[in-house]
């Protein structure tokens, strides 16, 4: 069911052409009051083995909370939800709100906010959680282009070397391996990438606050 649910939303992309143009991306900073996690998923098709991550910080870029972990996966879309799922279950035992959650992933953000028809067990959970944390708080689930939303995606390419499955780890303080690009999102450094006028549009309403 994962691979149909990919193919469906990646055949649904409009394919009409439309200019291509340069936009500036960073690491957005929440809210004034608000947190931002952001989460990532890595995969290895080759020994179906996936990395979840996540990143909490304030709206002065300060370090909050991260996580990352080995897991077992079926699919790239199965690891993303994995960390959807552990970033929900965080904000909630540890009341994180308001809050938003950041990821580069558009296929998860379609599934759980448009209410995707399935009965794929991780999807209804991480539905379930959101409407939980939804009862609690303020919470949003927005995406990010990949170059903002590194610091996820490092540490979950770095749970993937980790041996043993299920093994999580907490940090407190960024772990050294992202201490440049902490320090990078802190001084709110700038990176250019090509987009197409329409995909800027598309991830706009997804709540991609660089795309605008």
């Amino acid at each position: 069911i994962d691979q149909a649910i990919e193919y469906t939303l990646h055949t649904a992309k409009n394919t009409t052409y439309n200019k291509v143009i340069r936009i500036k991306v960073k690491w957005e900073r929440p809210r004034k009051g608000w947190l931002k996690v952001n989460i990532d998923g890595a995969f290895k098709n080759n020994c179906l083995e996936g990395g979840i991550s996540g990143a909490v910080r304030d709206s002065k870029g300060k370090w909050k909370i991260g996580f990352f972990k080995k897991i077992q996966a079926t699919s790239p879309i199965q690891t993303e939800l994995q960390a959807l799922r552990h970033a929900l279950q965080l904000i909630i035992r540890e009341h994180i709100f308001p809050v938003e959650v950041e990821t580069n992933a558009t296929e998860v953000i379609r599934v759980i906010s448009e209410d995707y028809p399935t009965n794929n067990n991780l999807i209804y959970e991480c539905m379930l959680l959101m409407e939980e944390a939804s009862r609690l708080g303020t919470i949003s689930l927005k995406h990010s282009f990949r170059e903002g939303n590194m610091m996820a995606h490092l540490l979950a390419k770095a749970a993937l070397i980790k041996t043993g499955y299920n093994k999580l780890c907490t940090f407190v303080l960024p772990p050294e391996l992202v201490m440049d690009l902490y320090d990078k999102d802190q001084d709110e450094y700038v990176c250019a990438r090509n987009c197409s006028s329409d995909q800027c549009v598309c991830m706009a309403a997804l709540g991609n606050d660089s795309a605008l």
